[in-house]
């Protein structure tokens, strides 16, 4: 009966052993996962302090359209009590689907141009260069719009579709 008792008593080295191979299992599918992520994970998200932002992707060039935005500006000169008052309008070589963006988004973009050319002063402004001069930074205010709405930043041109000084 001795021996019995032997044969049916569980033999305790061997689960320690089936424990320590499940933990170490364990251990190497977690680390799999997280090399994973960290290594593979889809590089068209970007992390920007606590959120992750998704990168807009480059739509495919199509037809260059424009958008005339649909009240002009007026604005006080910086230093004087001369005004400036124009339209303007915005060019995409991103086709209809970036038109409609631009269109969803006008009130912003708006915004965004309007407060650029708020700080403008006199003399830049009589200047014969000042359309020139002053694009880029409009370009770059409307398309930082589009940008913070996870879309591309397609607007490659502002125009001057009318222009007053008074």
């Amino acid at each position: 009966m001795a021996d019995n008792e032997k044969q049916t008593e569980p033999d305790k080295g061997g689960n320690k052993r089936v424990f320590l191979v499940a933990v170490i299992l364990l251990i190497l599918i977690g680390g799999g996962a997280a090399y994973y992520f960290f290594v593979f994970a889809d590089s068209s998200s970007v992390e920007q302090g606590d959120q992750i932002v998704e990168e807009s992707i480059e739509p495919e060039s199509s037809e260059t359209l424009y958008l005339q935005l649909t009240e002009s500006f007026t604005i006080q000169l910086r230093g004087t009590d001369r005004m400036m008052q124009l339209k303007l309008a915005l060019r995409t070589p991103y086709g209809q689907s970036m038109v409609d963006e631009m269109i969803a988004h006008e009130i912003g973009i708006r915004a965004a141009l309007l407060e650029r050319l708020s700080g403008v002063e006199n003399a830049v402004a009589s200047s014969e260069s000042f359309r020139s001069l002053i694009e880029p930074d409009l370009r770059d205010a409307a398309n930082t719009i589009l940008e913070e709405q996870n879309l591309y930043p397609g607007i490659d041109l502002v125009l001057f579709t009318e222009f007053l000084m008074q």
